[in-house]
């Protein structure tokens, strides 16, 4: 197991992008944290390497031995032939010194071969030289305020988060853009995890708590740890919240609670709102402070439910799901310039009195202040969050990420339709 463990490498797509900006105390916090995680994946890469009896026997310039593993993957160096084109098991274009050559935090090996533990995770649809999120659902059936219902995710709903990750601006190492998500709810043949939950109440009594991981433990494959996210599709949470979801940031678990507001858009919206703070994203990219105009993400609850903005308007539009590219411009409520707006391009009246003003001082998200730090009024940023997720969730089964992860619970789902 502990050479497993070795083996395993955190993969931070992006630590900071190295711009100049607001060196804010949460992002100083940010920063720190994404720091450890480097650190963590530098000792796990080395001790990868001390692992593998062979990763001195070779001559610079010669050829890849077949009886060497120098990056511990459980791919022999001369299948990993480095083109970032996948042949076979004989040619698989992956690097053989880099034990995760896509950066998603599944090893190379597993990839391609399926794991030692019986987790076929080629026949699932995994590749090694494209990023890949595995998310298991398992779901309630629910008789009470919105009648007959089936929390299991509906088509729709996982088309959109699919549609979604595989538009991202992420660059894989076979030449392809975007995230290839994995949904498994139950659909069958490889796709056979996802299931109906029985034996508790669709209002789960907590949040992360004893009674979620008891049933997690009763319906999720432990073959399956290290590799899927699990969500917990509930009526409700905490006995009764209004809450849309709760979640671990940086982790693997997570929980969707949208009770009668089942819509395939907020579903949808909810499901990769939640799966973002699993890939370390908070409410306000890299802060907890929401309900930021210029954090144009669905992390934030101006967002989540409306989409994000396309107008450079400060408000939702055509229900949008997609995180920040951090391409907003940052806002100083002590000094707004109203005909720069979000975007340099739109005005915005921020006040609404009327005229454009150059240095107006306005609170944005007066409702969030308790999230913000201790000013009313304080400097908002963008933030881009498809640079910055982290695929180290994963690694939350050997219990590493203790020391940066947190849990947060989230936007109140909107009122059905019609009420």
């Amino acid at each position: 197991m502990q050479s497993k463990i070795a083996g395993l490498v955190i993969a931070t797509v992006a630590l900071v992008s190295g711009t100049d900006v607001f060196a804010s105390p949460a992002r100083t916090s940010f920063e720190r944290d994404r720091a450890e995680l480097a650190s963590i994946e530098k000792a796990l890469q080395m001790g990868a390497a001390t692992d593998v009896i062979f990763v001195h026997d070779f001559d610079p310039g010669a050829a890849s031995s077949c009886s060497n593993d120098r990056d511990a993957d459980r791919l022999s160096d001369c299948v990993e032939t480095a083109t970032g084109r996948y042949v076979s098991r004989t040619d698989t274009g992956t690097s053989p010194d880099s034990a995760d050559t896509d950066g998603d935090g599944l090893l190379d090996g597993d990839e391609v071969l399926g794991t030692a533990e019986g987790l076929d995770l080629p026949a699932l649809g995994t590749s090694a030289l494209r990023r890949d999120v595995l998310l298991e659902y398992d779901w309630f059936d629910y008789a009470g305020e919105c009648g007959q219902v089936s929390h299991r995710p509906s088509a729709g709903a996982i088309a959109r988060v699919s549609a979604m990750f595989a538009a991202a601006p992420v660059s894989n190492p076979d030449g392809s853009t975007g995230v290839n998500v994995i949904h498994d709810f139950g659909q069958g043949g490889a796709h056979a995890g996802g299931n109906l939950v029985t034996g508790y109440s669709a209002v789960i009594e907590g949040a992360l708590d004893l009674q979620y991981y008891q049933i997690k433990q009763k319906n999720f494959d432990p073959k399956r740890l290290g590799y899927f996210h699990y969500v917990l599709m509930a009526h409700r949470y905490n006995g009764g919240a209004n809450s849309s979801g709760y979640a671990e940031i940086i982790g693997d678990d997570m929980i969707v609670t949208l009770h009668c507001s089942r819509s395939d858009v907020n579903v949808g919206n909810t499901i990769a709102h939640e799966l973002g703070h699993n890939l370390g994203l908070d409410h306000g990219g890299f802060e907890p402070c929401n309900d930021k105009p210029n954090y144009n993400s669905i992390m934030n609850y101006r967002y989540q439910f409306a989409g994000v903005d396309a107008a450079c308007v400060a408000s939702g539009s055509n229900s949008t799901a997609n995180f920040s590219r951090g391409d907003r411009l940052p806002l100083d409520e002590a000094a707004l310039n109203e005909p720069q707006g979000v975007c340099g391009t739109q005005p915005i009246d921020w006040n609404r009195d009327g005229s454009m003003q150059a240095a107006l001082a306005h609170d944005l998200n007066a409702s969030q202040n308790g999230t913000c730090g201790t000013a009313a009024l304080t400097r908002l940023e963008d933030f881009d969050d498809w640079r910055n997720l982290t695929y180290a969730g994963v690694l939350d089964k050997h219990g590493l990420l203790k020391n940066v992860q947190r849990k947060t619970g989230c936007a109140g789902a909107p009122a059905p339709a019609g009420k």
